[in-house]
């Protein structure tokens, strides 16, 4: 059986993964699907951080539509679309974790 997903994001749900913590296992925190940790050996993972000015809010995407937050430029998975926003939110108190949605 092969096992093509993107190994950010859960196969069932879509949810962003936990990062692996030293266990045999990553457990989706959303539907709860556990995966095994081998499925991940041998893979790479890169990531570039693009800083923006703080006073650029919205970002226009390339079909001229505005976005709030940050614009990165990654293929999504399950739609193919090249661009993805995410913007982070303080939920709980001040010395809480911060959410990306």
């Amino acid at each position: 059986m092969s096992n093509t997903f993107d190994q950010d994001f859960c196969p069932a749900c879509g949810t962003i993964l936990p990062l692996p913590d030293g266990s045999t296992i990553i457990q989706c925190l959303l539907c709860r699907k556990i995966q095994d940790v081998s499925v991940f050996h041998g893979t790479q993972s890169t990531v570039n951080v693009d800083f923006h000015n703080d006073n650029d809010e919205r970002k226009e995407s390339d079909s001229g539509e505005a976005t709030e937050g940050t614009l990165i430029e990654r293929k999504c998975p399950r739609c193919g679309h090249d661009e993805m926003s995410f913007t982070t939110r303080q939920l709980r108190s001040a010395d809480g974790n911060l959410l990306d949605l």
